[in-house]
């Protein structure tokens, strides 16, 4: 009991030592940071930079006869795409072309006008009717004849294009006029679900503006020329990956096979219009407003006609 007494003694005259004691000198738990450190950096303050190092003599050129063979220059990027098919087309569809010929010649993406009973070629606010002249055996891309067209466009040399190059696609997205600009990434290896059918070369662009803005799907846009910056033709559209926001072109080369396969001299109309960013959506309204591009639209049982616009 002695024992129980003197430990309460103990217990009493260390809690008193406790109240007295300075509240800085008692705190147990975590501190917040001192508010001078919280406190924003004057504009001035920097940390002390370490000297720096001495510079390495650079290493003296090896001998002419020891250097390695020049190396091949950076390459873009290749693209593996996959066309997916839903199987054989059962609904009507819409597109866009562009004129090769001022008889009537008209160049689009071959899935926009194949399997279609009827085709029909907008040309001012009427449709007339159109049909198919040569569809391109491994490539996306047909030849269909209608009326007479507007002034034709004027093709760019076959090289491809080089990376960060700009294209303007002109067309009918979503069956609306409007225009899209991208930037070139890289090239594509198409492969078509068909058995047998060849891998198909393309070149890939990622969107950087929409004139006018809108959201949604290119569908529409398929068969619609995409000029560069000094208004020539270097591709065709013929696919779009919306989730990435990317555009595939077929390049130039297949377009001048075609031509050859079917036949026909893409004639030169009047020199092209130079395309920037700010010209985008007067130039895209120019060529349509011409007859230079317009808009396909596939009836898939020939039974339906587009209204008069």
């Amino acid at each position: 009991m002695r024992a129980f007494f003197i430990w309460l003694v103990i217990v009493g005259v260390l809690a008193a030592v406790y109240t007295v004691l300075p509240a800085n000198m008692r705190e147990q738990g975590r501190r917040p940071l001192p508010p001078d450190v919280i406190r924003p950096l004057p504009p001035d303050w920097s940390r002390p930079v370490p000297p720096a190092p001495s510079p390495m003599p650079a290493p003296e050129p090896p001998p002419a006869d020891a250097r390695d063979p020049a190396q091949p220059p950076l390459r873009e990027q290749v693209f593996v795409l996959t066309v997916n098919s839903d199987g054989p087309r059962a609904n009507d569809s819409a597109g866009t072309a562009f004129a090769l010929d001022a008889t009537g010649i008209w160049l689009t993406a071959a899935h926009v006008v194949d399997e279609c009973k009827a085709v029909y070629v907008l040309r001012g606010r009427d449709w007339r009717a159109a049909t198919a002249v040569r569809i391109h055996p491994t490539a996306d891309l047909a030849l269909i004849r209608a009326v007479e067209t507007g002034p034709t466009i004027t093709l760019a040399p076959e090289s491809a294009p080089r990376l960060g190059a700009d294209a303007y696609h002109v067309g009918y997205p979503q069956s609306r006029p409007a225009q899209v600009h991208t930037r070139y990434i890289g090239r594509a290896r198409i492969e078509r679900p068909e058995r047998g059918m060849p891998p198909e070369p393309g070149h890939v662009w990622v969107e950087v503006e929409r004139s006018p803005e809108f959201e949604g799907s290119l569908g529409g846009l398929s068969g619609g020329p995409a000029f560069d910056s000094a208004g020539r033709v270097i591709g065709v559209t013929i696919l779009e990956s919306s989730r990435r926001g990317r555009v595939t072109t077929a390049p130039v080369v297949r377009i001048r096979d075609l031509l050859i396969r079917g036949g026909v001299t893409a004639s030169a109309g009047a020199p092209p219009t130079p395309f920037t960013a700010g010209s985008l959506r007067a130039s895209g309204d120019a060529l349509r407003a011409a007859g230079t591009v317009t808009h396909v639209f596939c009836s898939w049982r020939g039974n339906t006609r587009p209204r008069r616009r």
